[in-house]
């Protein structure tokens, strides 16, 4: 017994980060290996570029109805099965002989990737029920170690063929994923409460999840021009950024069990703070300052919203990673776009833009958490009165 509890404990805190650095890194691969995949398909840089552009748009139109779907099976086998559906399409795009085969199975692959770290996410949340936030913050650790040590070594990969990363990455999805935890087992009766329990107030906290990375990425897409032209070192710049995201997400659990919502509120407006001085005084030490304390503030912000959802949405746990999946693209692509637009006033304007959205996403998370406190208050007063024999005044006293 003991041997296999250390086995599920194992299983549990390395199997689904696995997964998912591996899934990250192949969605993220072909960005550092553009040149190679253009060369060998016979094609410019910016056709090689829509395959990864497909592959984020799949993944936000799809990631919300095919999470819908998939919560009606058991949830560990429906996340195996979806891993090896993105484990073939992976090896089916490294395999492809043109640009159209290529940019269909990207396009195709980016949909699986919309099943698959949904369903990754519910199942962590589901194995360790009573630490959700910590499940969360392991997993999200492999987001940030495939950003960090699997795009690097993708690109090196690359100079010899612009293949092998993504089908070595895709077989380390399956093979991470068949040794995935089993959830928790539920009483009956909690199963069915948290089952017919409607996920409170997830739609608007995807939208200020959305708006929040809106502002991070109007900022981090042009964080290495940026510093070029404080005369910092990208690499520097960017290293300085990925050390803080995977140390400030590897402690993010701790601070995720309680306050969620006013903590992700403190660094959300940290941030803006931090992007606004940014751009506001330019220069090498600013630079490396403000690109730690995003790091930072990105490593924390997702395991905080992430969890508030996984917590609210009880029974409906796949739904709601969904709509986190759709307001991490949508975010991305988002504060890309939007960063690009104001370029030609400076290269430090994005970054301002950056605080402007984080500003507005802090202001839209603390009427979602005015909004839910409210409804707390009134259903618990509907439910103290509603004790037998218990009578207005006793509620009263009894609240007090």
């Amino acid at each position: 017994m003991p041997s296999d509890t250390l086995g599920a404990r194992l299983r549990a805190t390395v199997a689904l980060p696995l997964a998912v650095f591996f899934a990250v890194t192949v969605e993220m691969a072909p960005a550092g290996a553009l040149t190679h995949i253009a060369t060998a398909l016979s094609t410019d840089i910016g056709s090689a570029a829509a395959g990864s552009s497909l592959y984020a748009l799949s993944t936000a139109i799809l990631a919300l109805p095919l999470a819908g779907f998939a919560q009606r099976f058991e949830l560990r086998k429906a996340t195996i099965l979806a891993g090896a559906i993105f484990t073939a399409l992976g090896l089916a795009t490294a395999a492809a002989p043109d640009l159209p085969a290529y940019l269909v199975l990207r396009a195709l692959h980016g949909a699986a990737h919309g099943a698959f770290f949904p369903l990754v996410l519910a199942l962590a949340a589901a194995s360790a029920q009573q630490n959700t936030g910590k499940a969360v913050a392991r997993v999200l650790l492999g987001n940030g170690f495939a950003l960090a040590v699997g795009v690097p070594v993708s690109e090196a990969l690359a100079t010899l063929n612009w293949r092998i990363p993504i089908a070595l990455s895709a077989i380390g999805v399956l093979a991470s994923i068949l040794f995935a935890p089993r959830p928790v087992p539920q009483e009956q009766g909690s199963r069915e409460e948290h089952a017919r329990r409607p996920a409170r107030g997830i739609f608007w906290l995807s939208v200020t999840f959305a708006l929040a990375l809106a502002g991070h990425f109007s900022y981090y897409t042009f964080l290495a021009p940026a510093a070029t032209a404080d005369a910092v070192p990208a690499p520097l710049a960017l290293g300085a950024y990925g050390a803080a995201v995977i140390i400030s997400t590897a402690l993010s659990g701790t601070i995720a069990g309680r306050h969620r919502l006013q903590r992700a509120t403190a660094v959300i407006t940290a941030e803006a703070i931090i992007l606004a001085v940014a751009a506001l005084t330019p220069g090498p030490a600013t630079t490396i300052m403000a690109a730690s304390l995003a790091g930072i503030c990105f490593g924390l912000l997702p395991t905080l919203i992430q969890t508030e959802m996984l917590e609210r949405a009880a029974g409906h746990r796949a739904l709601a990673s969904g709509a986190a999946v759709v307001a991490f693209n949508t975010g991305i692509a988002t504060g890309a776009a939007g960063g690009a637009t104001v370029t030609g006033i400076t290269i430090h304007t994005p970054a301002l833009l950056g605080a402007a959205l984080l500003f507005l996403a802090g202001a839209g998370l603390q009427a979602v958490r005015f909004h839910t406190d409210k409804l707390q208050r009134s259903r618990s007063t509907v439910h103290t009165v509603s004790e037998p024999g218990l009578t207005a005044a006793q509620a009263g006293e009894r609240r007090a």
